[in-house]
Formats: C-alpha cells, structure tokens, sequence
C-alpha cells in the first residue's frame, strides 16, 4: 500500500488576485468550510501524513529488506544458512522506515484519535526491534565478525528475527487494513470536494494516482517483487490496469482542455511536471504486464543487485520507484501558488 501523502486538495491552487478580497472574510469562509469537510487538515493531517509515511516504508521498503534476507540466508525449512566462500549477500538499509517510525511514534498518543492508533503503536515496537536486529546483522557480516564466533551470533540473531517477524507480518496485515480503509476514506472525500469545486483538473490527476496506487496494492497484496514476478495473478493485474490506462488517457485529455484549465486558473506548463511522471509510470506498468505476457524473468544477477533493482524495466519496483515520484510532483503541484 503506498499511497498519496497530502489530502488538502482544494484551494491548493489560484492566482494571487483572488488574494486581494477581504482577508477575515476569507479565513471565516475556509474555517466554515474545513469544519464541514471530511478531508483532514490541521492535526488531523499531520497525523495521517506520519501514518501514510509509516504504511509506504513497511510495505516499500521493511517487507522487501525481510523478504530478501530470509531468501539469502535461509535454508527451504527458514533455518539459518551460512553464507558460502566469504561472500555474504548484502542486507538491505531500511532507513525510511527507520525515519518512519520516528515521526510516527510522535504521534501514537497524541489527538486526534484513529482507528488505526492501536495497530500503529503495535507495529512500531515491532519494527524498531526488526530493524534493529537487520542493523546489527549487517554490521556482523560488513565486519567479519563470523570469523571470530563461526557464525554462532549470525545464527541466533537470525533466529530471533525469524520468530519475531511471525508477529511483525501479523501486525502489519492489521496496520495495512486499517490504513487501508482511512485512505480509502479520504481519497473519496478529497475526489468529492474536486469535483463540488470544479477542479476538474485536479481530480484527474488525483485519479489518474488513485489508480497507480491500485495497481500497487494489487502487487503488494500477492506479495510480488522482482524475485517472484512471474507469480503475479496476471488478470487480476489486468483488470486494474485497463482502469488505470482508462485515468491515464483522461488525464492527458484533461491536461489539454483549454478552457477548463482557464477556469481553474491553469496551463499544460503547470502541469508539466505531473505530466511527465505520468507518462513514466504509465510506461512502467506496461512494461511490467509485458513481461507478465512474455513470461520473462528478471534476472538472478539483477535480483541479486537490490541498490539497482528499481532501474529495471518491467520490474515492481522501478514502478513503485516512477509512483513515488509521481507522487512527489503532485504533492509539491498542489501546494504551489499557481
């Protein structure tokens, strides 16, 4: 699940003339109308914006570093396996979860209330054990240390990260379902307030995302990355993609509606940005059910390289790396002062 970080979509953009009425009378009228709105803003967003942010490292990020160091150093039964030939297979950094969860635990107690509260408080104490143990696993093998003890702290810390993250994936299920429904939630509320406003632009562009991140979630949930591509449930992957390319052409006749975009007081250039990030991710996900219909898989020397892994056409992840960026140009495009 990866997903949008910013919902305060309506007034993100306008020109400066609009500025010029009266100053109290607008802050009465968008205060009137925060308190009607279901889209979060204030704390409320914050808050959603650190548990988003938590949501896109596990599922990006911490499941792919687990799921590789369990395929290196695991035998078919999950017992450790000790590296062959003095070479060890490197252990993936998980710094934006660390991050992650920093900013998230600043806000586990704090108001407002989420349904996810309980499932987030769980998850971070799972995960700063989890990657505090990939941490000093990648220390011992960067340092050698098995030389010195013949693997016997590789091996029990392997343990201790094997039995632990039985709870860790339980716990991110729950997190990511609960996540689920309050993104859900909010992407509806926010499409809705678009659509009430005239921002007609913006709401196809908010699709077009919406429909990016579905495909996401459709790899995600079959636990698909470059490894086990050719596991992926090919007409369910199908399925979301003929939407996501139906958004896609909506978007790019949209970006090219002259008088819409006047009357939201746009260009084609202030949509440049998200226009590229477009075409690469709609390119990328062809890519991907390309290899899908081909049956082409990934090779064991690129699989084998995860600091590049994402530059690979047709792979999960360089469409994960093409959505973020997308992402990325539409949170800085609605924020800007257009």
């Amino acid at each position: 699940m990866s997903t949008i970080l910013l919902v305060g979509l309506l007034s993100a953009c306008g020109s400066d003339d609009k500025a010029s009425a009266d100053k109290e009378e607008t802050n009465k009228e968008e205060t009137t109308k925060e308190q009607k709105s279901d889209v979060y803003s204030g704390k409320e967003l914050e808050k959603y914006n650190a548990y988003v942010e938590l949501s896109n490292a596990v599922n990006m990020e911490f499941l792919e570093a687990q799921s590789q160091y369990f395929q290196d150093y695991s035998d078919e039964n999950g017992k450790y396996k000790k590296p062959s030939n003095d070479n060890y297979p490197p252990i993936r950094a998980v710094g934006l979860t660390t991050n992650a969860l920093e900013d998230a635990n600043k806000y586990l107690d704090k108001s407002p209330s989420f349904a996810a509260d309980k499932e987030a408080a769980k998850l971070v104490k799972d995960l700063d054990k989890d990657s505090k143990t990939l941490t000093e696993l990648d220390n011992y093998y960067r340092s050698k240390g098995y030389i010195d003890d013949n693997f016997k702290k590789g091996e029990t810390l392997h343990n201790d990260f094997l039995k632990s993250s039985e709870t860790t994936n339980k716990d991110i299920k729950a997190f990511n379902e609960k996540m689920s429904k309050l993104i859900d939630k909010q992407q509806e509320a926010a499409a809705k307030e678009m659509k009430d406003a005239g921002e007609l632009t913006v709401y196809n562009v908010n699709n077009f995302i919406t429909q990016a991140e579905k495909l996401i979630t459709t790899l995600e949930s079959q636990g698909i990355n470059a490894s086990n591509v050719l596991d992926t449930d090919l007409a369910a992957y199908e399925d979301v993609y003929n939407q996501f390319t139906k958004s896609y052409d909506e978007l790019i006749k949209a970006s090219k509606d002259e008088k819409q975009l006047k009357k939201e007081e746009l260009t084609e250039d202030d949509l440049s940005s998200i226009i590229n990030s477009a075409n690469t991710t709609k390119a990328d996900a062809s890519s991907l059910l390309n290899r899908l219909k081909k049956k082409e898989a990934i090779s064991q020397a690129d699989i084998e390289s995860p600091s590049f892994i994402n530059t690979v056409e047709g792979t999960p992840e360089r469409l994960m790396e093409s959505y973020n960026k997308l992402v990325d140009d539409y949170n800085t495009f609605i924020n800007s002062p257009f």
